[in-house]
């Protein structure tokens, strides 16, 4: 048969061929190993972006770990050392967050079974943001710090808020 063609159609014949086995080939062979590669690289950039995650999660860790430790220190004693670590910690975030304290009363511990409750009530004066950031840095701290009440007063003359807040700490016995 290939006899009775012509040169020119021999060659369309020869380059159809070619076309068709080629695009097989890409098909079945090569696709999916373009896929495959693909669908990997994907999974190489999640890896990388989680241990980037990991790797700031990690210095954190020391950090936190670090202050960790000076709180602990500070807590090293019994009764009364508790207490002032309780104490200057909320004058550090006091500080820290532009709250001036007007007054500080600390109450007489619980004992309960398992840990003490150390109850502190302290009066306070600051803007709504500044108020804001203090209740957030409490409630984030490590020494277990929870606000029980909380009550804002506006003062007509004056823009900044007094606040009244009972606050406790819970720690082991």
């Amino acid at each position: 048969m290939l006899r009775t063609l012509g040169k020119r159609e021999r060659t369309i014949l020869y380059l159809t061929a070619c076309v068709v086995i080629a695009a097989v080939a890409f098909n079945f062979l090569i696709s999916p190993l373009i896929a495959r590669n693909n669908q990997l690289n994907q999974r190489i950039n999640l890896s990388r972006e989680k241990i980037k995650k990991y790797l700031s999660v990690l210095k954190q860790k020391s950090r936190i770990q670090s202050q960790y430790t000076t709180l602990g220190l500070s807590k090293a004693g019994q009764g009364q050392d508790t207490d002032v670590g309780v104490l200057s910690e909320l004058e550090t975030l006091a500080k820290g967050d532009n709250i001036r304290i007007l007054e500080i009363r600390p109450q007489a511990s619980q004992n309960l079974n398992l840990y003490k409750e150390t109850v502190i009530v302290v009066r306070t004066e600051a803007s709504i943001d500044n108020y804001l950031k203090f209740i957030y840095d409490l409630e984030n701290s490590l020494l277990l710090l929870k606000i029980r009440q909380f009550q804002l007063t506006a003062r007509p003359p004056n823009p900044l808020l007094e606040g009244n807040l009972l606050i406790s700490q819970l720690s082991l016995n």
